[in-house]
């Protein structure tokens, strides 16, 4: 199947027993982890499209 992949708070929450690999932001500030999940996300199309595309 699909690799997957968790983008969660500190703890992880439940989510992390059923993800491929887990990305918690060490903070329980809601504004900061979703901004962290923002900037993960950016990072991840751009690794995509390198890899699809060249670099």
């Amino acid at each position: 199947g699909a690799v997957t992949i968790g983008l969660t708070g500190a703890s992880g929450g439940k989510l992390k027993e059923n993800v491929d690999y887990l990305l918690a932001v060490p903070s329980e500030d809601t504004p900061h982890i979703q901004e962290s999940h923002i900037m993960i996300g950016h990072i991840i199309c751009y690794l995509i499209e390198k890899e699809l595309f060249g670099g």
